[in-house]
């Protein structure tokens, strides 16, 4: 799914030169949602997985971005330029590329993720949860 929403945002931003940084909230929702989906549990992991999940989507579709836009550039295939990424150039593109503002909206993603990963109980799983927590007393 991360990779799917980086790729869509990878398209509307060369289709229109721009790049929306919003679009990794966009992923943070739609990571949330799956795993609170996906997730059956009522544990802290779903959340944290959510939050790692989108958070390094975030990075990755502005990854992608670089990766389209440098293969352009150069007159390339952008998995050439894939291919050619190495630690110096991952770090040039975090210390470059990416800014304070990618941060934040990284940032923000996690943190929606996070809060839309748990799972919502009906109305009789609270009923039951609620009676168990009395009997344990």
């Amino acid at each position: 799914m991360v990779l799917v929403s980086g790729w869509i945002w990878t398209t509307v931003s060369m289709q229109t030169g721009r790049v929306f940084p919003w679009f990794s909230i966009l992923i943070g929702i739609i990571v949330g949602l799956a795993v609170q989906r996906a997730g059956r549990g009522l544990d802290w992991r779903f959340p944290v997985i959510a939050a790692v999940l989108a958070w390094c989507g975030a990075y990755a579709g502005n990854l992608m971005i670089g990766i389209v836009e440098t293969g352009r550039y150069i007159e390339a295939r952008p998995f050439t330029v894939l291919a050619g990424l190495s630690r110096d150039t991952m770090e040039n593109f975090f210390a470059i590329t990416i800014g304070p503002v990618d941060h934040i909206y990284a940032f923000c993603a996690a943190g929606v993720a996070s809060f839309l990963a748990k799972r919502r109980l009906n109305r009789r799983e609270v009923l039951a949860i609620r009676t168990l927590n009395r009997e344990h007393r």
